[in-house]
């Protein structure tokens, strides 16, 4: 296996986070405090943030978790963090599915962009390119075509997914 650059791992993160902008994720940030009492854990405290506002006041966790250790020193105080699509809430069912989407909708992209590079460098320098006869462009368009149908079908099993857990909370009410 060849060693990536770091530029791949860089130009891999923007896809993603195209990929989360198009799908309209809304990141967010369960915080949840606990003292162990006995063989359990009690909740004392949780946060509810957008992942942003997390990532710039972590000081605020620390001085949460510095706060309840010092009321409850002899007790082991921890805290969780839940990290979720907002829309979605808090149900794990769905984030494999939001993973393999995302990633889908960043691979599209990615062999999208390698395509009309390919293209452009072909046309600039090539003399005799044809885009209806190359045989590596036809290959990769077939590819992208693949890729574009794994969105499609990502995007309909969220859907469904979605729909039978509204239905399931509906019911409940």
């Amino acid at each position: 296996m060849a060693q990536e650059s770091i530029d791949y791992f860089i130009q891999m993160a923007k896809y993603y986070a195209k990929a989360e902008k198009d799908l309209e994720v809304q990141k967010w940030v369960f915080v949840n405090f606990e003292r162990k009492d006995g063989h359990s854990y009690v909740r004392l405290f949780s946060y509810d943030l957008p992942r942003e506002v997390f990532e710039r006041r972590k000081w605020v966790i620390d001085w949460r978790k510095a706060r309840l250790v010092c009321q409850y020193p002899k007790d082991d105080v921890r805290y969780t963090l839940h990290f979720y699509d907002k829309r979605l809430g808090l149900d794990i069912r769905l984030n494999e599915d939001l993973r393999r989407l995302i990633s889908a909708k960043a691979q599209v992209t990615k062999v999208q962009r390698k395509i009309d590079k390919y293209v452009a460098y072909n046309k600039a320098h090539n003399l005799f390119f044809d885009e209806s006869t190359d045989t590596d462009l036809l290959k990769a368009r077939e590819k992208l075509e693949a890729k574009i149908a794994n969105v499609k079908e990502a995007e309909e099993r969220m859907k469904l997914k979605i729909k039978q857990i509204q239905e399931g909370r509906n019911g409940k009410n």
